[in-house]
């Protein structure tokens, strides 16, 4: 498996900083808030076994769908790779809050723990290729984080956005990035909002 996820991010890497003609936008209308519902799913076990406290705040969004138009794809990687660091340096019983923030024409996606936080001398590290964090003296798995922060900035960029972090070590970091969204006009939406009605599941009516 971790061959896979490096020769993976290798490819991804490369298409990223090297073949631009190859990168694509795949931009549509989504939920946000399935999106994120959909990598905690992912990420579920990992939260259970160290008990980690999740909760999602939006902020500014004037649907009660949370509706962005963007690459769902690219948005939902680069969340993944936030939120399983976050999940990787909390401790246990820890809390992990994830705030979406909609800002004129780009979402803002922070991702704030309470973990182990990263050190003045690691922090110019944390977008480079191979960055990693080394503490030895915390009972927490922290083997480098690989090609993922740099995947995830180069992604961003392209999406006319950035990302960046705020930590204080042994008190928690926070990661978020800003991604580019389009308009939504009203056929989207409508069109999105029967597409999510027809996955309910129909009631049965007894007689």
């Amino acid at each position: 498996k971790f061959i896979d996820f490096f020769v993976h991010d290798i490819l991804d890497y490369t298409i990223l900083n090297k073949n631009e003609a190859n990168f694509t936008k795949d931009n549509k209308v989504f939920s946000a808030k399935h999106a994120i519902n959909e990598i905690s799913e992912i990420l579920e076990d990992k939260t259970k076994m160290k008990q980690i406290k999740v909760r999602t705040l939006f902020v500014g969004f004037e649907n009660k769908e949370f509706l962005v138009k963007t690459d769902q794809k690219r948005f939902q990687q680069v969340l993944l790779n936030l939120y399983s660091n976050a999940v990787k340096f909390t401790n246990r019983e820890g809390k992990i809050t994830i705030i979406v923030q909609k800002l004129g024409d780009k979402v803002r996606v922070s991702v704030v723990d309470d973990g182990l936080g990263i050190k003045k001398e690691d922090q110019t590290k944390m977008f480079s290729m191979f960055g990693t964090i080394k503490d030895v003296n915390k009972g927490i798995n922290t083997k480098g984080i690989g090609l993922g922060l740099l995947i995830s900035k180069l992604i961003v960029e392209k999406f006319n956005g950035k990302i960046n972090f705020i930590s204080k070590y042994n008190k928690g970091t926070t990661f978020f990035f800003d991604f580019e969204i389009q308009a939504i006009d009203m056929m989207q939406k409508a069109e999105l909002l029967v597409k999510s009605a027809n996955k309910l599941p129909k009631q049965i009516s007894l007689m």
